[in-house]
């Protein structure tokens, strides 16, 4: 990829309407900081994403109003004992900062762009799969309206002519590793969202 073709990355906060859930499995939950550092005041923890045997995993999950240099803005967190399968939990519901690496929802959307905007140049067509279909989200580095940019790593690719799926090697894993925007945010995380994007 050449530098003209590199994603753009916004250098002040931005403001964002999509939806996520934390992915932290430590015991001790996820810090919400009171701004974009590693180091700002903790304001709250959401409780940690839990792994069912029935396959029903369960983070907590909030509305993304912002982002700022890796950082994402949350508020209305919420947990869910029906879902979680424990009691209810204490869940910090305000206004706070959590790392993009620490969020995640589905993308059902294959079309990466340049920048958020749908004429900007495609730096990844999947030909109709979706992102999270083919691959995985490795960090959620900003995001602008209803458009995020990621960090991806591809695991899986199609064979244009028979349309087979096939998994890729480690070698060919990491050279499918990019960074795009994408839209067709889903946070719903038992199914699909009725909505995608090409």
């Amino acid at each position: 990829m050449s530098f003209a073709e590199e994603a753009w990355v916004p250098t002040t906060e931005t403001e964002c309407r999509i939806e996520g859930w934390s992915k932290e499995t430590h015991q001790h939950g996820l810090q919400v900081r009171s701004s974009a550092e590693m180091n700002a005041q903790v304001v709250g923890i959401l409780p940690a994403y839990v792994i069912n045997f029935d396959s029903h995993n369960f983070g907590i999950e909030f509305q993304i109003i912002g982002s700022d240099r890796g950082w994402l803005k949350i508020r209305g967190a919420k947990d869910d004992p029906n879902r979680s399968k424990l009691p209810i939990r204490a869940t910090y519901p305000g206004i706070g900062w959590i790392p993009g690496e620490q969020v995640a929802f589905m993308v059902q959307s294959g079309s990466g762009h340049q920048r958020p905007d749908a004429e900007s140049a495609k730096l990844l067509d999947l030909k109709g799969d979706w992102l999270t279909s083919m691959g995985k989200i490795v960090r959620v580095v900003a995001c602008s309206g209803e458009w995020v940019l990621l960090d991806y790593s591809l695991g899986r690719s199609r064979n244009p002519q028979t349309l087979a799926l096939k998994r890729l090697t480690e070698a060919e894993r990491r050279a499918s590793q990019g960074r795009a925007w994408f839209r067709g945010v889903c946070a719903i995380q038992e199914t699909s969202c009725e909505t995608s994007w090409p």
